[in-house]
């Protein structure tokens, strides 16, 4: 009954919060600057052209109509027509999402490989009162956490690209070519999951049943992997919505950088050139992946740790 309820109390919000994205999206061409009609027909076009046009996107209707033929739309997978290229929305986004997706992809695993062992190190050193190390991992998972991802970005590609040619300073076409932008984007959000790591672990360490444990010397190996480890991985999971929207937003700015064709320099674009459909039809799958992971992450966490669904009942 606790895990039925807890299904359902999270799948009413998620769609609650997707109703919302949705409207937002079909509210930002009304909201944005500029007629669409007009982009549509040219801006030297006559007015008879722009009513044409008009007609043609259906901006003659009733808001309530445009509202409910956008979502007919969606559910039909039509998010509409590019004004730049005259090619559907779907097909631009699908030409556009596979760098996206290989940068989160590659940024998670680095956040794994990164930002857990460092923080349950950063405990095991800092635990008995070691000033020097707390200083020095306060110092630098300060530092990471602090330094804006675009100035990483850079960094990473004077001297790793420019200067020392070991990967390629731009392209989305082969996997070199992700290693530096999944690393500028997982960066910040590693040092952010260290230190809630680092916490966690500390917390662990000292609780009753870990000392009573050492009391009856329980191997150290044994002990980390049976109570510090989960209780860090379940630290990391309770994380991973966050640290998905981190990664998609860093996406965005990081691909101008590294001159990926992925979603976040389309979406640039596609501002830039008042392309329309194509920028709502962006905001709309990454608002809906972020808020789907978050709901995926909730549900995994409550089977995995069942007291969060006391918590968040």
């Amino acid at each position: 009954m606790k895990w039925r309820r807890f299904l359902v109390s999270r799948l009413v919000r998620l769609a609650f919060v997707l109703v919302a994205i949705t409207t937002l999206t079909f509210l930002m061409m009304h909201l944005a600057p500029g007629d669409p009609a007009r982009l549509v027909a040219g801006m030297d076009a006559d007015e008879q052209a722009v009513q044409v046009a008009r007609e043609r996107l259906g901006l003659d209707q009733p808001m309530y109509k445009q509202f409910l033929d956008y979502i007919g739309g969606l559910f039909r997978g039509d998010m509409g027509t590019s004004f730049a290229t005259s090619q559907p929305v779907t097909d631009e986004i699908a030409q556009k999402i596979g760098p996206t997706a290989q940068l989160a992809v590659f940024g998670m695993l680095i956040i794994l490989l990164v930002g857990l062992p460092m923080g349950i190190i950063g405990a095991v050193l800092t635990r008995n009162g070691h000033r020097a190390f707390e200083i020095m991992f306060s110092s630098s998972t300060g530092a990471m956490a602090s330094i804006p991802q675009y100035l990483i970005a850079t960094f990473l590609a004077f001297f790793f690209a420019v200067t020392w040619q070991i990967f390629p300073v731009a392209g989305s076409g082969s996997l070199n070519a992700a290693v530096l932008p999944a690393i500028a984007i997982a960066i910040r959000p590693a040092a952010s999951i260290a230190r809630l790591v680092r916490v966690r672990t500390l917390e662990v360490l000292e609780s009753p049943y870990v000392r009573t444990a050492r009391s009856k010397r329980l191997p150290t190996r044994k002990l980390y992997l049976a109570h510090v480890f989960p209780n860090s991985i379940t630290t990391m999971l309770a994380m991973g919505g966050v640290t998905f929207a981190s990664l998609i937003g860093g996406a965005v700015i990081v691909e101008q950088v590294f001159a990926r064709l992925g979603l976040g320099t389309t979406l640039v674009h596609s501002v830039l050139v008042g392309d329309y459909p194509v920028v709502q039809g962006i905001v709309l799958l990454l608002g809906f992946s972020v808020v789907l992971v978050n709901a995926l992450v909730d549900i995994i966490l409550g089977i995995v740790d069942p007291r969060t669904m006391e918590a968040g009942r």
